[in-house]
């Protein structure tokens, strides 16, 4: 996926968010605002990420603390948000302190936050996103939450799933980038160009997915309508 096509389906997402968030007004689902602020914040941090790369700038900084750090935060306070007992909530606030204290720690010691990409950051974070991920899906499922919605119908189990699938081939691809640079170098147009398709999707879905409840609502009733006459 190109820059410019990936800039647009991520300003297509704000866009998609941002009037459906305007439409419900006081009947907006749970973690809504969440996911909105994410996409405002990728579309600006990578509107600028795209300028200053082809200004051959390094944009490290840009990146580490957008993107490593409040993005991770912000899809840790997404799954904290559905968090039903305390002792979950303080686990969740406890490692997220960890994280940011390790953060820390490896921007003094180990890769300075300004000239490199953090992957020792990194990694932890989106393995902890995972782990918060994996457990989000399961109480789904397993109809620990949501009890009464359709599960094709709801918004949090495809972000969720985008979420986990996103991760995990970024953790792959960042992975294999820190431990093995020459491959990923002779490969990098493939390797993140799929990189950006796999986070365009998922963006999309983040701005697509409230609209579902809407959308399946209407069908519903326009079957049970036709099943009447």
């Amino acid at each position: 996926m190109s820059g410019t096509v990936y800039l647009f389906v991520i300003g297509l997402s704000v866009v998609l968010s941002l009037y459906n968030f305007g439409l419900k007004k006081n009947n907006r689902l749970q973690g809504h605002g969440i996911i909105l602020g994410v996409l405002l914040l990728v579309l600006i941090f990578e509107s600028i990420g795209s300028y200053t790369a082809s200004l051959k700038i390094n944009n490290s900084l840009l990146y580490n603390i957008c993107w490593v750090y409040v993005e991770s935060l912000l899809l840790v306070w997404y799954f904290y948000k559905f968090e039903k007992t305390a002792s979950a909530k303080r686990n969740i606030l406890f490692a997220s302190f960890l994280l940011l204290l390790w953060g820390i720690v490896n921007s003094i010691f180990f890769q300075p936050i300004s000239t490199v990409f953090q992957f020792y950051s990194f990694l932890p974070n989106s393995l902890f996103i995972l782990v918060l991920c994996g457990r989000f899906l399961s109480n789904i499922l397993n109809i620990r939450i949501f009890k009464d919605w359709n599960l094709i119908a709801l918004p949090h189990f495809w972000i969720s799933t985008a979420i986990l699938f996103f991760y995990v081939e970024a953790v792959l691809v960042f992975g294999l980038y820190q431990f093995s640079p020459q491959f990923v170098i002779d490969n990098v147009s493939v390797i993140f160009g799929f990189n950006r398709m796999m986070a365009g999707m998922m963006y999309l879905i983040f701005g697509l997915s409230f609209f579902l409840p809407t959308l399946f609502k209407r069908n519903f009733d326009a079957g049970n309508t036709m099943a009447m006459l």
